[in-house]
């Protein structure tokens, strides 16, 4: 059953929505008409960003002209109104990446007037800001107080700027101003707590994740596979030599950029990146012992397989110098597939029909799809402790997880500027030829730095349903038992740095045996101790046990 039924009934009334995906457990955003998946990797968002104005002052587009609300709409999906003593003006950053958002006073202005049109006491200004200086530009303006609202993500965690006072406990505000925020992320608000205390509100989406491995359907049929043959890395590896044969000039895995090829399945990173050390994720896993996965037999079995890869030439040789994203050789079809991770196929299967240009299809490696924290908490909102509108704060964004209508406008912008909407009831833009998710004014391809696409109109070919199906994902996927569990790794964060080092120098190259792959892994193990992984498994153990014993 879905969760949110709140959700769909809006879904349905609405006709409208909008899509996350997820990509090899990261998050990216894609132009939903022209056929290109842009993967959001700090190196190419780097590149990308371009605005030639990084920081507007807080104090600009601030004259907005207050109009009386109508007493007759209401705020969100609930019968009373939030109320304040006056209209309240907040300040709130919005990230710049591919798109510059010339058009950014014209959807303030929209956003405004629909705000107190629906009975909302509150109006927002916004301040744009490029990716490349985000969490630099976010640290001072929390340090001097000039922002009330902000997406947390990109910057420090949020562990680190709850413990430095950087933001407010939202707890007292979600039971007054909050409670559409409650009932749509239900458990997962969980994701958002620190100590027991929520600091932020986790965007909703489509949490489950799966390892998948995207095909050119195309090929795969002229080998004679279905994609039911294929459940496992090892039955993968047979339908490869079976697509090789006939298709001997074609690489068959496509890497991203540095050689990056297939991170495991099954585990739970519990707040940390793929050098902090894991818990195996099982349904049947009671231990709750953090690991070192690369020192574990399930490691060097993983290995054993991507050695075939690289000895079959199922590889290209210079994987480890390729920059592009891995989908950038699907797209020339020099690529047969690559890896990626969503909930389910059917998911999976959505996005890529109107990403790439030919039929393309998906299977999945592993038959669990696992949520974690580290899976919701990738794009969190928190509310500044400086701010002195944090009631009004929390009113905008309870209107963004649960309005449709507001939500529609900061994820796409302007009906009949940057978008219309079709007979099916989706998206498409005024004039495709000319207009993209890089050069519309607004940029509908970074609806997943708002709260709650999932209630905006979605874009074509996407339907109502394929969010639906998103939803219901939720509901089917397994929740690690360390759901809500986030790691300080204040107490080791040297061991961190130097454990970092040490995967960034050997990881890549193990995975794709650059020398003696047994010589590799014995190096990078005995570096990783060296560097004190094993300190890392011990806080890291004994924070969860501390976690387990509160909320278990």
């Amino acid at each position: 059953m879905i969760r949110n039924m709140q959700q769909l009934s809006c879904l349905k009334r609405q006709n409208n929505n909008y899509l996350t995906y997820f990509i090899g457990g990261c998050e990216y955003e894609k132009d939903c008409k022209k056929v290109i998946p842009v993967l959001i990797s700090l190196t190419m968002l780097l590149g990308a960003c371009g605005s030639d104005k990084t920081a507007e002052s807080p104090k600009e587009n601030q004259d907005v002209q207050i109009q009386e609300a109508d007493a007759e709409t209401t705020a969100g999906e609930s019968n009373e109104t939030p109320t304040l003593e006056e209209v309240t003006t907040i300040t709130m950053p919005v990230m710049i990446t591919m798109n510059p958002c010339e058009d950014r006073d014209k959807v303030q202005e929209e956003l405004n007037k629909k705000l107190l049109e629906k009975g909302y006491p509150v109006q927002v200004n916004f301040l744009f800001i490029d990716f490349s200086s985000w969490g630099q530009q976010i640290d001072l303006l929390l340090a001097d107080g000039q922002i009330d609202l902000f997406n947390c993500s990109f910057m420090e965690s949020m562990s680190s700027l709850a413990g430095k006072g950087a933001i407010a406990p939202l707890d007292d505000l979600l039971d007054k101003y909050g409670q559409g925020i409650k009932d749509t992320l239900g458990e997962y608000l969980v994701c958002g707590k620190i100590g027991g205390v929520t600091y932020g509100t986790p965007k909703y989406s489509c949490y489950g994740n799966a390892p998948m491995f995207i095909m050119n359907k195309e090929m795969l049929d002229k080998a004679g596979i279905s994609r039911d043959d294929i459940t496992d890395l090892n039955s993968l590896t047979d339908a490869l030599r079976k697509v090789h044969e006939i298709y001997p000039d074609v690489t068959m895995i496509s890497t991203g950029a540095g050689g990056s090829l297939y991170d495991a399945s099954g585990l739970d990173w519990l707040g940390g990146d793929k050098a902090y050390a894991c818990l195996k994720l099982d349904k049947d896993n009671t231990e709750m012992k953090v690991i070192n996965y690369y020192a574990t037999d399930d490691f060097k079995d993983l290995l054993d397989i991507t050695k075939v890869w690289v000895d079959e030439g199922f590889i290209r040789k210079d994987a480890i110098n390729y920059q592009d994203a891995s989908f950038s050789a699907l797209h020339d079809q020099s690529a047969f597939g690559t890896f990626a991770g969503y909930a389910n196929e059917e998911i999976c299967d959505s996005v890529y029909a109107s990403s790439i240009a030919y039929p393309t299809c998906s299977a999945q490696l592993d038959e669990n799809a696992w949520i974690t924290t580290g899976n919701v908490s990738g794009m969190t909102w928190c509310i500044p402790a400086l701010s002195k509108n944090q009631e009004a704060a929390m009113i905008f964004l309870n209107a963004m997880y649960v309005d449709p209508d507001i939500s529609n406008i900061v994820c796409n912008g302007i009906e009949g500027v940057h978008y219309v909407v079709t007979d099916q009831g989706n998206l498409d833009y005024v004039d495709p030829e000319t207009q993209s998710a890089t050069t519309s004014g607004w940029p509908s391809g970074m609806g997943s730095f708002w709260p709650n696409m999932l209630i905006a109109y979605p874009w074509a070919p996407d339907t109502q349903e394929s969010y639906a199906a998103q939803i219901q994902s939720n509901e089917e996927s397994l929740s690690s038992p360390a759901l809500g569990f986030v790691f300080d790794p204040t107490n080791v964060s040297d061991q961190v740095a130097a454990v970092n080092n040490v995967m960034s120098k050997y990881y890549n190259p193990l995975m794709l045996h650059q020398g003696d792959t047994d010589e590799l892994l014995s190096n990078m193990l005995k570096e990783l101790e060296q560097a004190g992984v094993n300190d890392i498994i011990t806080e890291k153990q004994k924070q969860l046990d501390e976690w387990l014993a509160e909320n278990k």
